[in-house]
């Protein structure tokens, strides 16, 4: 039989349940988008992890994947930067510009057989300055926010964290690859701690989202 999951795949279902559990009854267009965003990542994962046992390559899988991905992150920082500034003038272009490469890479590749490294290496770092970016006016804000219980906070952090993290691996791709540490090799685990930070994140988040709605009743 087939294994359909793996630690990462655990990590993404842990954050689904807090999801349903949190944002199910939630009547923003935001968190509704992002309870399918996370059933779609859980799908993907083990959809991709099927795919990959039965014909040894699930690169088309993730190639789809990255369009989704880089729709609902742009999605997301516009909704939390537009409370600050108009932000549409500069996010729409950039999405423009990123959907542009990754249709171009399509194009010119085999999604099969060849990863789309480049959306994901150009969209990471506009993600990274996007998160910098909504701190900073966070900070710079004079209406009062505790942090701690602040749902786009922990959401942003979680996301600055894995696109920082992935972009810094992806940089030094060749030597984490090379050097294996027991049965895992080091890719292996930063990508695992990212997605634990970053589903972490998320998740407390979704439960932030939901102790604030129930404050707004």
């Amino acid at each position: 039989m087939l294994k359909l999951f793996s630690v990462n795949s655990l990590i993404e279902f842990a954050c689904l349940i807090f999801a349903l559990i949190f944002l199910i009854r939630d009547k923003s267009i935001f968190w509704r988008i992002t309870l399918a965003y996370i059933f779609i990542v859980v799908f993907t994962e083990t959809f991709a992890r099927y795919i990959g046992k039965v014909y040894h390559s699930n690169l088309i899988v993730y190639n789809i994947f990255t369009f989704v991905e880089l729709t609902y992150i742009t999605f997301a920082f516009y909704c939390f930067l537009k409370d600050f500034l108009d932000i549409k003038k500069i996010i729409i272009p950039v999405y423009l510009i990123l959907l542009s490469i990754y249709i171009v890479f399509s194009i010119n590749n085999n999604m099969i057989l060849v990863y789309n490294a480049i959306t994901i290496s150009v969209m990471s770092v506009v993600f990274v300055i996007y998160g910098l970016m909504y701190f900073f006016l966070l900070l710079k804000d004079e209406k009062y926010i505790d942090l701690k219980f602040h749902p786009a906070f922990w959401w942003v952090g979680g996301a600055i964290i894995f696109y920082f993290g992935g972009t810094l691996a992806n940089f030094f791709d060749d030597i984490i690859q090379q050097k294996f540490l027991g049965k895992f090799i080091p890719r292996y685990i930063i990508y695992t701690t990212l997605n634990l930070f970053l589903y972490g994140f998320w998740s407390y988040s979704f439960i932030c989202r939901a102790r604030q709605r129930k404050i707004c009743r």
